[in-house]
């Protein structure tokens, strides 16, 4: 299972070995020829309370930046760029048709992309998103240890105790030097 990556998961996907593949609506390229019929999307149940109006998990890890240190006229040329794609037709249209992105503004259009509208059907019918927190994670060694230590567990060589002490221990650890 620690040889797998994430094009494994798509191929068994798309050739019908696999029924369910873990990802967001950015995936919809890469599962799209098995036909809009065939695709769905379920929210990830966990047995919590209340969670039988939680919806699918929603959000982004991706910021548009400016550099402070750009020339003032690159600055402003980079503002007046974003401004455009995010208000005029052809913008907008470049950004949520040609490249199929939601943006949260209102001029956003209509999703071209079917997972999109399905989980736009979620929130209509009263489900509550589920708040997207990565960006709040420790690090990417934290979650690399995380993941190395659930992937020891499903393995067998290792305890369920190693992945509760990389999450516990390894959170505390990220905290004290962030908080020193």
């Amino acid at each position: 299972m620690s040889t797998k990556t994430g094009d494994d998961a798509v191929a068994e996907f798309v050739t019908g070995q696999g029924v369910f593949y873990q990802n967001g609506t950015w995936a919809y390229g890469d599962v799209s020829e098995l036909g809009d019929d065939n695709l769905g999307m379920l929210p990830i149940y966990i047995g919590g309370p209340g969670e039988e109006k939680q919806g699918l998990c929603t959000g982004t890890e991706n910021f548009w930046c400016v550099n402070k240190n750009a020339s003032p006229a690159d600055i402003q040329a980079t503002l007046d760029f974003v401004y455009w794609c995010v208000t005029s037709d052809e913008g907008v249209k470049a950004l949520c048709e040609d490249m199929g992105f939601v943006i949260p503004f209102k001029q956003n259009l209509p999703a071209v992309n079917p997972l999109v509208n399905i989980a736009n059907d979620y929130i209509a019918n009263g489900y509550v998103p589920v708040s997207w927190n990565f960006p709040t994670m420790p690090s990417e060694q934290w979650k690399n240890d995380v993941g190395s230590a659930l992937t020891a567990y499903a393995a067998g060589s290792g305890g369920w105790e190693d992945v509760v002490t990389a999450f516990v221990d390894g959170w505390a650890t990220e905290y004290a030097a962030v908080n020193d």
